[in-house]
């Protein structure tokens, strides 16, 4: 791993000999069903999968997860941390020299050079960034003139969608050098983060139990039906578009209210929801039972080398708070599970880790499980989703891990609101504001790090962490924040 981006390992799971033979068995199974599933070489000879010394390119684009293309990249900032002094930032949406001037003098952190890519004024599209950056002769020759310089270059997308790919072979078409993709191969990408994919994979490396009941729709008529057949049988019915993230493509029916309608009447209720949400009439849709009682949210964050290198790495077990219906993700802080679920858990994630591995995956990845029960000692585990790219948790951590060494050394607290209202302001009114709660690399060992600018500035959103000595710190830092900041209102749907 690079220096500048430090992977700790927090948990030690020791798979049996059986268990890596099983493991190793399917994956070369669904390889030979899927033979291009891992493939790179269609990008060049000098590109490849994993990382290098060199210095590194980071971007964070959501455009290419399914309904985030209206969203705007309120978010994309959170990766400049992630950089160091000779590292490159491309930023696609409007830049903030004086969120680049806090991470750098405040916090130590931040890439040296940033490269703004503007978007197309006549175009209806939303082009990736990444496919931006590479049409664009001038950032493209930056870029091929850094890997020149330094024999290489890395890039770190935030997720490792084809484009950051293309990316990385124009750049090594045109300056000769290698260039490595910290992420996984595009086509192994794609189906990770689709959650019908990933529940496939999670009843071949555990069980059937180990996820709720799902079926796959392939059409508007099989969806209505099979909500109707879900819900004359269980309280809540869970719809969801499967390659979206976060909470945004989730929605959840209470069987109640649909009980004696016609599927006419089912089928255009879900559609426009859907289509509200921004969906494309693509399919399959994800349906299944919304699991109740839920007691807690796990997220099991790890980093996945190549083989060579040795076992995929457990950096923790984070719980998520969810709020709303359609369990919007709104923070996160370390488990405080009974050491007994919590062996469960890193047992089932280091086997999902470790078949991803054997198929290829390089990267950061992350496996979101639901404790389903009356009470978490009793509860059944139920792995719903993965994350295979940079998220919530995982972005703070590893940032953590630079400020202090080790996240652990600290009682960390991840918050991240979206539908928030306060007075809008400029980040050095906010930060002034902030004085004797924010973190500093020099001065201050505990506090607040923001994490991204855009709805912070705009009264809008906060992203932010707390890292302070104990955890009750942590969360008086953050409520101390939100009420400075004079936060109104906020909107969990």
């Amino acid at each position: 791993m690079q220096s500048s981006l430090p992977i700790v390992r927090q948990a030690h799971v020791e798979l049996d000999a059986g268990t890596h033979r099983r493991l190793d068995a399917l994956a070369k199974r669904l390889l030979a069903h899927e033979p291009t599933l891992n493939r790179v070489d269609m990008f060049g000879p000098s590109v490849r999968c994993g990382m290098s010394d060199a210095p590194a390119l980071f971007f964070e684009d959501h455009s290419e997860i399914s309904l985030f293309r209206t969203i705007e990249g309120s978010l994309e900032y959170r990766t400049f941390l992630l950089a160091a002094d000779d590292d490159v930032f491309l930023v696609g949406g409007r830049r903030f020299p004086e969120f680049e001037a806090y991470c750098r003098d405040v916090l130590g952190l931040g890439a040296g050079t940033v490269l703004k890519v503007e978007s197309a004024p006549d175009s209806r599209l939303v082009k990736p960034l990444a496919l931006r950056c590479a049409e664009n002769v001038a950032h493209l020759k930056t870029l091929c003139d850094v890997a020149e310089v330094n024999g290489g270059l890395n890039i770190f997308p935030y997720i490792g969608t084809g484009h950051a790919w293309l990316l990385a072979s124009a750049i090594a078409a045109q300056s000769g050098a290698e260039v490595s993709v910290a992420a996984p191969p595009p086509q192994l990408t794609r189906r990770v983060n689709d959650k019908l994919w990933f529940l496939e994979r999670v009843h071949e490396a555990l069980n059937a139990s180990a996820s709720p009941l799902t079926y796959s729709a392939f059409g508007p008529a099989a969806l209505a039906a099979r909500i109707r057949a879900i819900a004359s049988s269980y309280p809540r019915v869970a719809v969801k578009v499967p390659d979206s993230a976060g909470s945004l493509g989730n929605v959840m029916i209470r069987s109640e209210s649909i009980v004696g309608k016609p599927l006419a009447q089912i089928r255009q209720s879900i559609l426009d929801i859907l289509s509200a949400r921004g969906w494309q009439n693509t399919y399959p849709v994800m349906v299944g039972i919304w699991d109740y009682p839920v007691v807690a949210s796990p997220s099991v964050n790890v980093w996945i080398p190549s083989r060579e290198e040795g076992p995929p790495v457990i950096e923790g077990i984070f719980t998520q708070v969810l709020r709303g219906e359609k369990a919007t993700f709104v923070g996160a802080e370390p488990s405080h599970l009974p050491k007994s679920v919590e062996d469960r858990i890193l047992q089932a994630a280091a086997c999902l880790a470790q078949y991803f591995q054997n198929l290829g995956y390089f990267g950061r990845c992350g496996f979101d499980a639901i404790l389903v029960g009356e009470s978490i000692d009793r509860s059944k585990i139920h792995w719903i989703e993965c994350n295979g790219r940079w998220g919530g948790v995982s972005i703070p951590i590893t940032v953590a891990n630079r400020l202090v060494g080790d996240w652990t050394k600290k009682s960390i607290v991840v918050v991240q609101r979206t539908h928030l209202r306060m007075p809008p302001r400029s980040l050095k009114a906010i930060l002034e504001k902030l004085k004797g709660y924010l973190f500093s690399s020099a001065h201050r060992r505990e506090g607040v790090v923001l994490l991204a600018p855009g709805r912070l500035l705009e009264g809008r959103g906060l992203n932010m962490m707390s890292l302070a000595d104990t955890g009750s710190s942590a969360e008086r830092y953050s409520e101390a924040v939100m009420e400075l900041l004079e936060v109104e209102k906020e909107e969990v749907t």
